[in-house]
Protein backbone atom coordinates (compact mmCIF):
# COMPACT_ATOMS: atom_id res chain seq x y z
CA UNK A 1 0.00 0.00 0.00
CA UNK A 2 1.28 3.61 -0.61
CA UNK A 3 1.65 5.82 2.12
CA UNK A 4 -1.14 7.20 2.88
CA UNK A 5 -3.21 4.48 1.33
CA UNK A 6 -6.89 4.86 3.31
CA UNK A 7 -8.08 2.23 5.48
CA UNK A 8 -11.17 1.16 6.72
CA UNK A 9 -11.43 -0.32 10.29
CA UNK A 10 -13.35 -2.52 12.17
CA UNK A 11 -13.53 -3.36 15.72
CA UNK A 12 -15.20 -6.24 17.26
CA UNK A 13 -15.70 -6.18 21.41
CA UNK A 14 -16.45 -2.68 23.05
CA UNK A 15 -15.90 -3.52 26.66
CA UNK A 16 -13.75 -0.98 28.21
CA UNK A 17 -10.87 -1.91 25.53
CA UNK A 18 -12.41 -1.79 22.81
CA UNK A 19 -13.56 2.03 23.72
CA UNK A 20 -9.84 3.10 24.22
CA UNK A 21 -8.73 2.34 21.05
CA UNK A 22 -11.84 3.87 19.19
CA UNK A 23 -11.40 6.86 21.35
CA UNK A 24 -7.39 6.39 20.47
CA UNK A 25 -7.78 5.68 16.61
CA UNK A 26 -10.72 9.11 16.45
CA UNK A 27 -8.05 10.90 18.37
CA UNK A 28 -5.67 9.95 15.05
CA UNK A 29 -7.91 10.50 12.64
CA UNK A 30 -9.58 13.80 13.91
CA UNK A 31 -5.87 15.19 13.51
CA UNK A 32 -5.33 13.87 10.38
CA UNK A 33 -1.89 11.47 11.33
CA UNK A 34 -3.73 8.70 9.54
CA UNK A 35 -5.78 8.50 6.43
CA UNK A 36 -8.57 6.10 8.43
CA UNK A 37 -12.19 5.72 8.69
CA UNK A 38 -13.65 3.87 11.37
CA UNK A 39 -16.37 1.89 9.35
CA UNK A 40 -17.70 -0.64 12.02
CA UNK A 41 -18.38 -2.20 15.09
CA UNK A 42 -19.46 -5.75 16.91
CA UNK A 43 -20.78 -6.76 20.19
CA UNK A 44 -23.02 -8.90 21.44
CA UNK A 45 -24.96 -6.28 24.27
CA UNK A 46 -27.09 -4.17 21.52
CA UNK A 47 -28.20 -1.67 23.06
CA UNK A 48 -24.44 -0.43 24.02
CA UNK A 49 -23.56 -1.39 20.85
CA UNK A 50 -26.14 1.17 19.36
CA UNK A 51 -24.98 3.55 22.02
CA UNK A 52 -21.44 3.78 21.17
CA UNK A 53 -21.88 3.61 17.37
CA UNK A 54 -23.66 6.78 17.83
CA UNK A 55 -21.22 7.80 20.25
CA UNK A 56 -17.90 7.65 17.79
CA UNK A 57 -19.91 8.43 14.51
CA UNK A 58 -19.63 4.63 13.42
CA UNK A 59 -21.92 4.14 10.47
CA UNK A 60 -22.39 0.74 10.77
CA UNK A 61 -23.25 -1.97 13.86
CA UNK A 62 -23.21 -5.58 13.95
CA UNK A 63 -24.43 -8.19 16.76
CA UNK A 64 -22.71 -10.88 14.71
CA UNK A 65 -19.00 -10.64 14.23
CA UNK A 66 -19.02 -12.51 11.05
CA UNK A 67 -20.63 -10.20 9.71
CA UNK A 68 -17.83 -7.24 10.53
CA UNK A 69 -15.15 -9.45 9.08
CA UNK A 70 -17.37 -10.79 5.79
CA UNK A 71 -17.98 -6.55 5.18
CA UNK A 72 -16.06 -5.92 1.86
CA UNK A 73 -15.66 -2.24 3.30
CA UNK A 74 -13.64 -3.26 6.23
CA UNK A 75 -9.63 -3.59 5.56
CA UNK A 76 -8.54 -3.98 9.30
CA UNK A 77 -9.40 -5.60 11.81
CA UNK A 78 -9.20 -5.03 15.82
CA UNK A 79 -10.44 -7.86 18.08
CA UNK A 80 -10.73 -6.58 21.47
CA UNK A 81 -12.77 -9.62 23.41
CA UNK A 82 -12.45 -11.82 25.88
CA UNK A 83 -9.28 -13.99 25.00
CA UNK A 84 -11.72 -17.39 24.45
CA UNK A 85 -13.28 -15.77 21.88
CA UNK A 86 -9.89 -14.95 20.22
CA UNK A 87 -9.00 -17.52 18.18
CA UNK A 88 -12.24 -17.73 15.84
CA UNK A 89 -11.87 -14.25 15.17
CA UNK A 90 -8.30 -14.57 14.61
CA UNK A 91 -8.72 -17.17 11.87
CA UNK A 92 -11.83 -16.03 10.72
CA UNK A 93 -10.15 -12.68 10.02
CA UNK A 94 -7.26 -14.27 8.34
CA UNK A 95 -9.91 -15.87 5.43
CA UNK A 96 -11.44 -13.03 4.88
CA UNK A 97 -7.95 -11.82 3.94
CA UNK A 98 -8.44 -8.64 6.74
CA UNK A 99 -5.39 -7.21 8.62
CA UNK A 100 -5.58 -8.32 12.34
CA UNK A 101 -4.94 -6.33 15.49
CA UNK A 102 -5.72 -8.94 18.55
CA UNK A 103 -5.67 -7.99 22.80
CA UNK A 104 -3.22 -9.68 25.10
CA UNK A 105 -2.89 -12.09 25.97
CA UNK A 106 -3.51 -13.48 21.98
CA UNK A 107 -4.49 -17.00 23.52
CA UNK A 108 -4.48 -19.81 25.79
CA UNK A 109 -1.47 -21.08 26.04
CA UNK A 110 2.08 -20.71 23.39
CA UNK A 111 1.15 -23.47 21.09
CA UNK A 112 -2.31 -21.35 20.61
CA UNK A 113 -0.87 -18.57 19.60
CA UNK A 114 2.04 -20.30 17.20
CA UNK A 115 -1.26 -21.88 15.70
CA UNK A 116 -2.73 -18.41 14.80
CA UNK A 117 0.41 -16.96 13.48
CA UNK A 118 1.38 -19.74 10.97
CA UNK A 119 -2.63 -18.75 10.25
CA UNK A 120 -2.59 -15.12 9.53
CA UNK A 121 1.13 -15.73 7.71
CA UNK A 122 -0.43 -18.42 5.37
CA UNK A 123 -2.89 -15.58 4.49
CA UNK A 124 -0.53 -13.29 4.00
CA UNK A 125 -2.25 -10.81 6.60
CA UNK A 126 -0.29 -7.95 8.66
CA UNK A 127 -0.79 -8.96 12.45
CA UNK A 128 -0.31 -6.89 15.67
CA UNK A 129 -0.24 -8.18 19.61
CA UNK A 130 -1.47 -5.83 21.99
CA UNK A 131 1.64 -5.98 24.26
CA UNK A 132 1.63 -1.97 24.59
CA UNK A 133 4.09 -1.69 27.11
CA UNK A 134 6.29 -1.26 24.60
CA UNK A 135 4.97 1.84 23.41
CA UNK A 136 4.87 3.47 26.81
CA UNK A 137 7.06 7.03 26.86
CA UNK A 138 9.22 5.96 30.05
CA UNK A 139 9.85 2.35 28.56
CA UNK A 140 10.43 4.13 25.46
CA UNK A 141 12.38 7.00 27.78
CA UNK A 142 14.50 4.70 29.43
CA UNK A 143 15.57 2.77 26.06
CA UNK A 144 16.52 6.19 24.94
CA UNK A 145 19.06 6.49 28.47
CA UNK A 146 20.47 2.84 27.95
CA UNK A 147 21.18 3.21 24.51
CA UNK A 148 22.81 6.77 24.80
CA UNK A 149 24.92 6.84 27.99
CA UNK A 150 27.24 4.21 29.73
CA UNK A 151 25.50 2.13 32.39
CA UNK A 152 27.34 -1.06 31.80
CA UNK A 153 26.11 -4.52 31.92
CA UNK A 154 23.03 -4.78 33.05
CA UNK A 155 22.71 -7.34 36.45
CA UNK A 156 19.30 -7.64 37.81
CA UNK A 157 16.18 -6.30 36.85
CA UNK A 158 12.64 -6.36 39.03
CA UNK A 159 8.76 -5.78 37.72
CA UNK A 160 6.05 -4.95 40.92
CA UNK A 161 2.80 -4.72 39.14
CA UNK A 162 -0.09 -4.81 41.78
CA UNK A 163 -3.74 -3.85 40.48
CA UNK A 164 -7.26 -4.09 41.40
CA UNK A 165 -9.40 -7.06 40.53
CA UNK A 166 -10.40 -6.56 36.99
CA UNK A 167 -14.01 -6.85 37.68
CA UNK A 168 -15.11 -3.96 36.12
CA UNK A 169 -16.50 -5.28 32.93
CA UNK A 170 -19.52 -8.09 33.46
CA UNK A 171 -17.44 -10.46 31.38
CA UNK A 172 -15.02 -10.59 34.20
CA UNK A 173 -16.91 -11.18 36.02
CA UNK A 174 -18.25 -13.98 34.05
CA UNK A 175 -15.12 -15.85 33.26
CA UNK A 176 -12.85 -15.53 36.29
CA UNK A 177 -15.69 -17.79 38.34
CA UNK A 178 -14.97 -20.29 35.29
CA UNK A 179 -10.39 -21.12 34.85
CA UNK A 180 -11.48 -22.79 31.38
CA UNK A 181 -12.62 -19.49 29.82
CA UNK A 182 -9.32 -16.85 30.86
CA UNK A 183 -6.95 -19.95 31.05
CA UNK A 184 -5.46 -18.19 33.81
CA UNK A 185 -5.20 -15.14 35.99
CA UNK A 186 -2.73 -12.21 36.52
CA UNK A 187 0.29 -13.71 35.33
CA UNK A 188 -1.62 -14.79 31.52
CA UNK A 189 -3.57 -11.33 31.76
CA UNK A 190 -1.42 -8.79 32.96
CA UNK A 191 1.57 -9.65 33.67
CA UNK A 192 2.55 -11.42 30.30
CA UNK A 193 2.98 -7.32 29.43
CA UNK A 194 5.74 -7.07 32.02
CA UNK A 195 7.70 -10.14 30.56
CA UNK A 196 7.20 -8.96 27.34
CA UNK A 197 9.28 -6.01 28.87
CA UNK A 198 11.81 -7.86 30.70
CA UNK A 199 12.41 -10.09 26.99
CA UNK A 200 12.47 -6.61 25.28
CA UNK A 201 15.31 -5.09 27.24
CA UNK A 202 16.96 -7.65 28.17
CA UNK A 203 17.09 -10.58 25.52
CA UNK A 204 15.99 -14.35 25.74
CA UNK A 205 14.51 -15.90 28.95
CA UNK A 206 15.98 -19.10 28.94
CA UNK A 207 15.06 -20.43 32.57
CA UNK A 208 11.98 -19.81 34.79
CA UNK A 209 11.25 -20.46 38.31
CA UNK A 210 7.68 -19.48 39.96
CA UNK A 211 5.19 -19.45 42.64
CA UNK A 212 1.48 -18.62 42.13
CA UNK A 213 -0.68 -18.25 44.56
CA UNK A 214 -4.89 -18.62 44.95
CA UNK A 215 -6.45 -16.06 47.02
CA UNK A 216 -9.97 -15.38 45.69
CA UNK A 217 -11.13 -18.24 45.51
CA UNK A 218 -12.44 -17.95 41.77
CA UNK A 219 -10.44 -20.32 39.64
CA UNK A 220 -7.45 -18.84 38.51
CA UNK A 221 -4.46 -17.43 40.31
CA UNK A 222 -4.27 -13.96 41.65
CA UNK A 223 -0.93 -14.07 42.76
CA UNK A 224 2.60 -14.84 40.93
CA UNK A 225 5.72 -14.48 41.39
CA UNK A 226 9.09 -15.18 39.22
CA UNK A 227 12.78 -15.37 39.03
CA UNK A 228 14.17 -15.58 35.48
CA UNK A 229 17.78 -16.02 33.95
CA UNK A 230 17.82 -14.14 30.57
CA UNK A 231 20.55 -15.64 27.98
CA UNK A 232 23.57 -13.11 28.48
CA UNK A 233 23.34 -13.79 32.55
CA UNK A 234 21.02 -11.09 33.59
CA UNK A 235 18.49 -12.12 36.29
CA UNK A 236 14.93 -10.58 36.26
CA UNK A 237 12.47 -11.58 38.82
CA UNK A 238 8.12 -10.41 38.55
CA UNK A 239 6.21 -10.22 41.81
CA UNK A 240 2.63 -9.69 40.43
CA UNK A 241 -0.57 -9.56 42.07
CA UNK A 242 -4.86 -8.93 41.62
CA UNK A 243 -6.05 -6.74 45.49
CA UNK A 244 -8.76 -5.36 46.59
CA UNK A 245 -7.23 -2.33 48.07
CA UNK A 246 -8.34 0.81 47.80
CA UNK A 247 -5.17 1.72 46.15
CA UNK A 248 -3.98 2.92 42.28
CA UNK A 249 -2.64 0.08 40.10
CA UNK A 250 0.90 0.37 40.26
CA UNK A 251 3.66 -1.03 37.97
CA UNK A 252 7.34 -0.26 40.03
CA UNK A 253 10.44 -1.40 37.30
CA UNK A 254 13.70 -1.19 38.52
CA UNK A 255 16.60 -2.47 35.99
CA UNK A 256 20.12 -2.46 38.00
CA UNK A 257 23.37 -2.08 35.76
CA UNK A 258 27.08 -1.80 36.82
CA UNK A 259 27.45 1.78 36.55
CA UNK A 260 24.03 2.49 36.90
CA UNK A 261 20.19 2.46 38.03
CA UNK A 262 16.61 3.02 36.08
CA UNK A 263 13.25 3.01 38.04
CA UNK A 264 10.27 3.60 36.80
CA UNK A 265 6.83 4.21 38.72
CA UNK A 266 3.29 3.64 36.02
CA UNK A 267 -0.36 4.26 36.41
CA UNK A 268 -0.05 5.20 39.92
CA UNK A 269 -0.88 8.72 41.07
CA UNK A 270 3.14 9.97 40.35
CA UNK A 271 3.64 8.50 37.23
CA UNK A 272 7.91 9.25 36.78
CA UNK A 273 11.51 7.89 36.12
CA UNK A 274 14.31 8.41 38.13
CA UNK A 275 18.03 7.44 36.84
CA UNK A 276 21.18 7.72 38.67
CA UNK A 277 24.59 7.19 36.80
CA UNK A 278 27.97 6.26 38.32
CA UNK A 279 29.45 9.85 39.52
CA UNK A 280 26.18 11.87 39.10
CA UNK A 281 23.74 12.57 40.76
CA UNK A 282 19.74 10.89 40.51
CA UNK A 283 17.44 12.76 38.61
CA UNK A 284 13.60 12.83 37.68
CA UNK A 285 12.11 12.21 34.37
CA UNK A 286 8.09 13.63 34.43
CA UNK A 287 5.88 12.70 31.81
CA UNK A 288 5.95 16.14 29.81
CA UNK A 289 9.60 15.04 28.80
CA UNK A 290 8.86 11.86 27.45
CA UNK A 291 6.79 12.77 24.56
CA UNK A 292 9.51 13.49 22.59
CA UNK A 293 11.02 10.28 22.73
CA UNK A 294 7.56 8.90 21.65
CA UNK A 295 7.54 11.29 18.74
CA UNK A 296 10.51 10.15 17.85
CA UNK A 297 9.90 6.41 18.10
CA UNK A 298 7.02 7.25 16.09
CA UNK A 299 8.84 9.15 13.18
CA UNK A 300 6.54 12.08 14.01
CA UNK A 301 7.73 15.94 13.76
CA UNK A 302 5.95 17.65 17.07
CA UNK A 303 6.32 20.65 15.18
CA UNK A 304 3.88 19.16 13.02
CA UNK A 305 1.43 17.90 14.67
CA UNK A 306 -1.89 19.39 15.64
CA UNK A 307 -2.90 20.88 18.93
CA UNK A 308 -5.50 18.23 19.00
CA UNK A 309 -3.14 15.32 19.62
CA UNK A 310 -0.86 16.42 22.11
CA UNK A 311 -3.61 15.51 24.80
CA UNK A 312 -4.27 12.01 23.74
CA UNK A 313 -0.69 11.55 23.46
CA UNK A 314 0.03 12.62 27.20
CA UNK A 315 -3.29 11.04 28.64
CA UNK A 316 -1.40 7.88 30.19
CA UNK A 317 -4.70 5.87 29.37
CA UNK A 318 -4.59 6.12 26.36
CA UNK A 319 -1.28 6.92 24.87
CA UNK A 320 -0.25 3.61 24.35
CA UNK A 321 -2.82 2.50 22.50
CA UNK A 322 -2.66 5.28 19.97
CA UNK A 323 0.82 5.18 19.90
CA UNK A 324 0.55 1.05 19.04
CA UNK A 325 -2.04 2.39 16.44
CA UNK A 326 -0.61 4.70 14.89
CA UNK A 327 2.52 2.21 14.12
CA UNK A 328 0.24 -0.69 13.47
CA UNK A 329 -1.41 1.06 10.74
CA UNK A 330 1.28 3.23 9.51
CA UNK A 331 3.09 -0.42 9.06
CA UNK A 332 0.35 -1.48 7.08
CA UNK A 333 0.12 1.63 4.73
CA UNK A 334 4.10 1.32 3.99
CA UNK A 335 4.15 -1.94 3.72
CA UNK A 336 6.25 -2.72 6.87
CA UNK A 337 6.00 -5.81 9.22
CA UNK A 338 4.20 -4.33 12.42
CA UNK A 339 5.09 -4.89 15.89
CA UNK A 340 4.64 -6.26 18.07
CA UNK A 341 3.17 -9.41 16.18
CA UNK A 342 1.88 -12.59 16.45
CA UNK A 343 5.42 -13.68 15.62
CA UNK A 344 6.68 -11.72 19.05
CA UNK A 345 4.09 -12.62 20.85
CA UNK A 346 5.04 -16.17 20.90
CA UNK A 347 7.96 -15.34 23.07
CA UNK A 348 6.01 -14.10 26.15
CA UNK A 349 3.41 -16.76 25.78
CA UNK A 350 6.00 -19.10 25.89
CA UNK A 351 7.72 -17.88 29.17
CA UNK A 352 4.25 -17.92 30.93
CA UNK A 353 3.36 -21.53 29.81
CA UNK A 354 6.55 -22.37 31.50
CA UNK A 355 6.18 -20.58 34.61
CA UNK A 356 3.22 -22.09 35.02
CA UNK A 357 4.47 -25.26 34.59
CA UNK A 358 7.34 -24.57 37.11
CA UNK A 359 4.62 -23.43 39.62
CA UNK A 360 2.72 -26.96 38.95
CA UNK A 361 6.16 -29.18 39.31
CA UNK A 362 7.83 -26.87 42.10
CA UNK A 363 10.71 -26.46 40.66
CA UNK A 364 12.84 -24.07 38.01
CA UNK A 365 12.28 -24.64 34.01
CA UNK A 366 14.97 -24.32 31.23
CA UNK A 367 12.66 -23.16 28.34
CA UNK A 368 13.00 -24.87 25.19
Amino acid sequence: MSGDAHLRLGLIGIGKTGRTYLTALKSLKDAGLLNIEINAVSDVNESNLTKTAREFDVPLVYDDYMDLINDSNIDVVYICTPISKHADMVKQAAKANKAIHCEKPIAHSCPQVRELNAVAKASSVPTSAGLMLRYDPFLLYAKHLVKNNDFGKPILAHVRDDQQFPLDREEYAQWRSDSSVPGGGILLHQSIQDIDVLDWFFGEIVNVYAKVGFYSDLGVEDQASLIMKHKDGTTSTLDSIWHNLERSNERKIEFFFEKGFIEITLESGSTHLDYHLQGEGPIRVHPENTEQVLLEHLHLNSNNLALNIHEPLSDAGMNKHLALSYSFLKAIQSGETPSPNFQEAVLPHRIVDAAYESANMNAPLDIL
